[in-house]
């Protein structure tokens, strides 16, 4: 989709490796401009899915489904007001500098896109990423480290505990001797049991650990709890196994740092009401940061992502199309 539409507004089209994405350049329009810091837009291609095709229509000022199905908003919202920005940037003579548009893939399937994407493509200074609920003008400075750690445990039978026993003893410890500090959350979302084909007992525990800090700072208190679990296998004789599973790094930009300055010029410009956001969960920003560009997280208008009463109302869609050209603006002047 996006491919052909830059062809057909003439502007270049790099195709990043392993299916991860694409991104489109638009040139600075003169030696002049080639000065400013280039600047890039995100936004995901893939959405989530529903067993059935979305019936999109446009009712009381609101892109909605007229069945049972999620709209995909999240982020087609994003890529929408790209896709627009673009074709008023290509129609418009006013300056600018370079401006790149990056689309990626998978991102709902953990980042991959934004992990895979070929950076050498790129040449922004910073960047805007547009994924995340809410109105526009809600802006994310800050993003959690976290991390996925799967645990399983497996007893002979008879056994002077259960594996589901071993298991709930070794999170009572945790409980107990791990202290939680502010911004620190350990939480498991699966605990099942099962009986092997060789009689065996094995409990699977899969948990999630998120925190307030960087990945360094969190490593000793991932050990710590892998480390209870561990000591409480051997206590009972049982075997322990776990993998940890990185799913993305915290970030903090200032709200001094010139990206921040930016939005927020703009947002005052076309009297958006700014507000600051906290999402549970990560965006391509998060991998973006990490990789080494500054990348702000902007809310794109859509309401109850992942939902089937998902949903877009038409003026924030061009309000935040509005806000992507006024960025753009500001970045040139």
């Amino acid at each position: 989709m996006s491919k052909p539409f830059f062809k057909q507004i003439s502007v270049p089209v790099k195709i990043s490796n392993q299916q991860s994405g694409l991104v489109a350049t638009f040139s600075s329009t003169n030696k002049a401009m080639e000065q400013i810091p280039v600047i890039a837009f995100s936004a995901h291609l893939d959405t989530a899915t529903s067993p059935v095709l979305p019936e999109v229509i446009v009712t009381n000022g609101y892109v909605e489904t007229a069945n049972r199905a999620i709209l995909g908003a999240d982020d087609k919202s994003g890529v929408a007001a790209m896709l627009a920005a673009a074709d008023t940037l290509a129609k418009s003579d006013q300056p600018h500098g370079q401006v790149e548009f990056i689309f990626t893939t998978k991102e709902e399937e953990g980042l991959t896109g934004a992990k895979l994407f070929d950076l050498d493509l790129v040449d922004a200074a910073y960047g805007y990423c547009l994924d995340a609920p809410g109105a526009v003008g809600g802006m994310i400075r800050t993003s959690k480290t976290h991390l996925q750690l799967d645990f399983w445990i497996e007893v002979g039978v008879p056994h002077e505990k259960s594996a589901i026993q071993i298991a709930r003893e070794a999170m009572k410890k945790i409980r107990k001797n791990f202290t939680l500090d502010t911004g620190i959350a350990w939480q498991v979302y699966h605990f099942g049991g099962e009986v092997l084909e060789n009689g065996n007992e094995k409990v699977t525990i899969l948990s999630e650990f998120s925190a307030d800090f960087p990945l360094e700072n969190c490593l000793p208190l991932v050990e710590k709890i892998k480390q209870l679990f561990i000591e409480t296998g051997v206590t009972y004789k049982a075997d322990v196994q776990d993998v940890t599973h990185m799913s993305y790094h915290h970030f903090s930009l200032p709200e001094t740092s010139r990206l921040c300055e930016v939005a927020s010029d703009a947002m005052q410009a076309l009297r958006i009401p700014k507000k600051a956001l906290q999402l549970e969960g990560g965006t391509d920003a998060n991998v973006f940061n990490d990789r080494g560009i500054p990348f702000l997280v902007l809310a794109a208008g859509f309401e109850n992502p992942h939902t089937t009463s998902e949903r877009i109302a038409v003026s924030e869609l061009e309000k935040l199309t509005r806000l992507v050209l006024e960025i753009i603006k500001i970045t040139a002047n």
